[in-house]
């Protein structure tokens, strides 16, 4: 190249000439058709030709000669049907030089033609591929599938630019009409909202929302609560948790029919009617699935205990759609602002459940006792009963210095704990916190003591109940899924007056309670074997021992062996552990609602321990653990009592942060 040529390049993804006026080195300093002077690399430079006096013309006379040149190489582009072209050289598969385009369709080889025919190449997109300077036509089936992708990449183009308009609509709560492409774009948001950047299709997302210019970590929760898909304080971990939230329709459909026909009763021939029997129910006010009742009656040798629960297993069947669906759930889970129940509520709230002055089927457990609440005799039954008294536990705690029924039964179910406890068992009496919520959506914290007299009467009549279960099943070789706990990690001090510190690390130091399919000890309740017998409406483990006892003792085989067993407890002990984990985040989620009301006050924190870089703190009032960065000067010990700043909340995030007051 030499001073005066007129050389093509590219800026900013567009043609410009420009006219060499000197040479540095390897570069050319041009001056360009807009009036600029530039340094480029030959490597820039797209086309060369031709020469302009640049000494004998002025500045003015070389900028209307650039931008004539210009103007007569893009209408010599326009007159070029690339089409044409291609279908002369497709059909012999030729391969021609840029030059020779140009003489075969201008018939000349002149500069401003191989220019324009260079041009056009460069906005050709399906019918030929370039090679330096040789040009060779695209196969008909490669030229259509590029012609595909073009098309496509233009409709996902323009759905890009709609769906960010209707976005940044939807984010400034505005109205605006969707496409079709609607629900997908919803259930983007979805994906995106629960599993972030780690979702499959997180690219998409933030291609919309980067277009919309919205944050695509946070935008897309905030985007689906004012669409309305999601609320305000949306659950995400039952969608990131897979948890059924509805049953199938042949699950529902088999529900509605067992509610309105009698059950086939398999164990008629031994069932004995206990309709006799004063039977009372004691629940919470909110209860509304009732599988257990007491009785208690008088007789020669002292007292017989009546322990009756639902019999669940008389309306539904093993293997049927109803039953491998609460097999799935493993168990109801109970949020503070929903309930998510392991059978159909037509059964689990009326059919199967223990209602007042309604007969029902039980598996009663009939224990004689004397005096001192000794066991001197009992048999498991399957019975007809019918509950005479529902109660709560604040009735009955109100009631106990007045009824004398409930005054002995709550003596007995004391001297039936010590005498437990005695054996070696340990009671961890840790307070129980609630949420619950107003009629109107509001919502409270309450911390509740488990350790009233109400609590204590019917928890020690459970734990007799599926203590005797899991006796009879050992006692007869019926295999059978076993609740133990083995010995704490570390020795806890079995004495009953402790703080709550004291008590937050006897809780740490428990083992794990473990589900198998032979018998073993249980610690914490100081019992030789243990199973879950008397909630086979919330749990599908209670249900399987039913079967197992029911066929026993009505003489026949039993219903699961160990293998069946075996593949249950894989499906149920998982479920079973996320329906734990989803309770205690979602209590967490509403106590840092509760306290994001509260920013900048200064709270009450009673240190539980001490990490390399931060203190576990826990606020007494509502039994919360958090963790608390401080100066190395600060020096705190468990059981020492700060004040802390509440300086920032996030529930959705599970994020909290105090500083020393």
């Amino acid at each position: 190249m030499e001073p005066g040529d007129i050389v093509e390049f590219f800026e900013d993804k567009r043609i410009f000439l420009g006219v060499v006026l000197e040479l540095k080195g390897e570069r050319l300093h041009v001056l360009t058709q807009t009036s600029r002077e530039m340094t480029l690399t030959p490597k820039r430079v797209l086309h060369v030709g031709p020469r302009l006096p640049v000494a004998a013309l002025s500045r003015h006379e070389l900028l209307r000669h650039l931008e004539a040149t210009a103007n007569e190489r893009e209408a010599l582009k326009a007159a070029i049907d690339l089409h044409d072209l291609w279908e002369l050289l497709a059909s012999e598969d030729q391969t021609v030089s840029v030059a020779e385009m140009a003489d075969l369709w201008f018939g000349q080889t002149a500069p401003d033609q191989v220019a324009a025919t260079g041009r056009s190449l460069r906005e050709d997109r399906f019918l030929f591929r370039r090679k330096d300077d040789l040009v060779s036509p695209n196969p008909p089936e490669l030229v259509a599938q590029l012609k595909e992708q073009y098309f496509r990449e233009l409709e996902r183009q323009k759905e890009l630019g709609e769906i960010a308009a209707w976005l940044e609509k939807v984010w400034a709560g505005e109205k605006a009409a969707a496409g079709d492409w609607k629900d997908r774009v919803i259930e983007l948001l979805r994906r995106m909202a629960l599993w972030g950047a780690d979702g499959p299709d997180f690219a998409q997302g933030k291609a919309f929302l980067d277009q919309a210019r919205l944050n695509p970590l946070e935008a897309p929760f905030r985007l689906l609560v004012r669409l309305g898909v999601w609320q305000e304080d949306e659950d995400l971990d039952l969608y990131r948790q897979e948890v059924p939230l509805e049953f199938s329709p042949e699950a529902l459909v088999l529900a509605r029919h067992l509610s309105q026909s009698p059950p086939q009763d398999r164990y008629a021939t031994c069932r004995r009617d206990l309709t006799h029997l004063e039977v009372m129910t004691i629940d919470g006010e909110r209860t509304r699935d009732y599988d257990d009742a007491l009785s208690l009656e008088e007789v020669p040798d002292g007292w017989r205990l009546g322990i009756h629960i639902a019999d669940v297993s008389a309306h539904v069947l093993p293997q049927t759609r109803l039953d491998l669906e609460a097999q799935e759930r493993g168990t109801s889970i109970y949020l503070p602002e929903r309930r998510l129940p392991m059978l159909p509520e037509e059964l689990s709230e009326d059919t199967v459940s223990l209602l007042a002055n309604q007969e029902r089927l039980a598996l009663s457990f009939l224990v004689t006792l004397g005096a001192d609440a000794e066991i001197k005799d009992w048999e498991i039954v399957p019975s007809l009963i019918k509950v005479a008294r529902r109660l709560t536990y604040h009735e009955v705690d109100a009631l106990l210095t007045q009824d004398r029924q409930l005054a002995t039964l709550f003596r007995l179910t004391r001297r039936l704990k010590e005498r437990r406890l005695a054996r070696g068992g340990y009671e961890l009496k840790l307070p129980e916190v609630w949420v619950t919520f107003t009629p109107q959506g509001e919502f409270q914290v309450v911390v509740e003591d488990q350790e009233t007299a109400s609590h204590q009467l019917v928890g020690e009549a459970m734990v007799l109940a599926n203590s005797l279960a899991s006796q009879f099943l050992a006692e007869h070789g019926v295999p059978a899924i076993y609740r133990g706990q083995p010995d704490p990690r570390e020795p806890i001090d079995p004495s009953s007056d402790k703080s709550l510190l004291e008590l937050w690390q006897d809780r740490r130091r428990l083992s794990r309670v473990v589900m198998e399919l032979a018998p073993s000890p249980h610690w914490g309740l100081g019992l030789p074997c243990y199973t879950f017998a008397t909630s086979p409406i919330r749990r599908y483990l209670d249900l399987v021992i039913h079967r197992q006892l029911l066929a026993v003792v009505s003489g026949q085989p039993p219903v699961y062996q160990p293998d069946d067993l075996d593949q249950i407890l894989s499906t149920i002990e998982p479920a079973m552990r996320r329906a734990g984990q989803l309770k205690t985040r979602r209590l967490r989620y509403w106590l840092l609602k509760h306290l994001s009301a509260r920013i900048g006050q200064k709270l009450e924190a009673l240190v539980l321990d001490k990490t390399p870089h931060r203190y576990r703190l826990m606020l007494p009032d509502i039994l919360l653990e958090l963790f608390m960065t401080a100066p190395a000067s600060v020096k705190l010990f468990p059981g020492d009592t700060v004040l802390v700043r509440l300086d920032r909340v996030n529930p959705r995030e599970d994020q909290i942060k105090v500083s020393l007051a």
